[in-house]
């Protein structure tokens, strides 16, 4: 995917060779009627290979099943989506009620709390919060992929060289999220499946898993990259969420807390609802309000003129956007093996635009997916303030 400027302005040249939605597309709709023609054309200019859309203002809402026939993606109310990185807002909220409970504090180091790692020189200081926050120095490396491959243990992975630099500038970090997956079995003594069901899913109503073993995967959306697109290689279930977490294993289970969750826009929304309510969902209080007001709250941010969105809380990105929004904008993107999902929620106005789809263009401006980025103008500057 691109990575650069340069990087992204030959994929965007590129992109018209890549499989296009165009004359082929049929949606199943509910809701409020939304401008389809409108809709559609983002769909087309982002070549989106299937998809669902939420739109919610006040009581109010649409939902958009997009279904393509070449390649064949098939969308409707029963469809999961692989979410990707919008994990991490579920993986947050968790490891913030674990924290509410007294399991740990935010500012605790993780070391002495996951197994065997008091000796890690790689982890000597890093906290939860700075885990939540990409704070912590750690980096995605090539040894951490090949250790989930392997089934290997997290000791692997920090013990490799380059794992950790020595500053705490924001870098983005996978591992570190995963991370918080073997702490919450560690703390818990349970697999992360039940622990993310207990403190987070089952009270939210979410249809939602981490453990795509369970599935049956004729109801998942397959996910392709459109450039290079490879016919037969779509992914419905990665190789490593084939395997059962259905028991706990802290020593190993960092794959999933930062990307694995399956789920549909129904349930993100919920999950969107109770962060922009201060913890409230359905009139009752499952979270601290002053733990979720942390969460919405800067921690990071490494904007530039070029990529002005890199704003982030504890596993929530802030999009302060005047391009976009004249408020700021909660939520999260998920890009994965070609899907550009987002689900972002609006400051005051309560405001939501949900999009998981099964591959689309990967092009980006700084790091906000460009499809992300139109949509988003569309809804909130077009389509919503057309509704009465």
């Amino acid at each position: 995917m691109p990575t650069t400027n340069f990087r992204n302005l030959l994929y965007r040249a590129a992109l018209p060779l890549s499989p296009s939605p165009r004359g082929q597309m049929s949606h199943i709709t509910h809701g409020h009627p939304i401008d389809i023609k409108a809709f559609q054309h983002i769909l087309r200019q982002h070549h989106v290979l299937g998809s669902s859309l939420l739109l919610c203002q006040g009581d109010d809402f649409a939902t958009v099943h997009t279904t393509i026939r070449r390649p064949a993606h098939s969308a409707n109310s029963d469809t999961l989506f692989r979410v990707a990185s919008i994990t991490k807002m579920a993986t947050a909220l968790v490891t913030l009620k674990l924290a509410e409970e007294g399991a740990f504090a935010l500012d605790d180091p993780i070391a002495p709390l996951i197994p065997d790692a008091d000796d890690e020189p790689a982890l000597r200081g890093i906290t939860i919060r700075q885990l939540l926050c990409h704070t912590s120095g750690l980096r995605d490396i090539p040894a951490y992929e090949q250790a989930l491959r392997n089934g290997d243990t997290f000791h692997t992975v920090l013990r490799s060289e380059g794992v950790r630099v020595d500053n705490n500038a924001m870098s983005y970090c996978n591992f570190g999220f995963g991370l918080l997956g073997c702490l919450m079995e560690s703390i818990t003594g349970q697999s992360l499946e039940t622990v993310f069901q207990q403190k987070l899913f089952q009270p939210l109503g979410m249809e939602a898993t981490l453990d795509a073993s369970t599935l049956e995967e004729s109801r998942i959306i397959p996910i392709a990259r459109v450039l290079p697109y490879r016919q037969g290689q779509d992914i419905t279930i990665t190789s490593l969420g084939r395997r059962s977490i259905a028991q706990p294993d802290p020593a190993r289970h960092f794959g999933h807390t930062a990307g694995a969750m399956y789920t549909n826009c129904a349930s993100l929304s919920n999950l969107l609802l109770i962060i922009a309510n201060d913890g409230v969902y359905k009139d009752k209080q499952y979270f601290s309000p002053a733990l979720i007001r942390q969460m919405k709250t800067q921690h990071s941010y490494t904007g530039t003129a070029a990529s002005p969105d890199r704003r982030y809380g504890l596993g929530l990105v802030i999009l302060d956007r005047p391009d976009i929004s004249p408020r700021k904008l909660y939520g999260h993107q998920g890009f994965a093996y070609g899907c550009v999902d987002g689900a972002f929620i609006e400051e005051e106005t309560g405001r939501q635009v949900i999009f998981l789809n099964g591959g689309c263009s990967e092009a980006r401006e700084g790091r906000l997916g460009l499809s992300n980025k139109a949509l988003l103008q569309w809804a909130l500057q077009k389509e919503l303030p057309a509704w009465k």
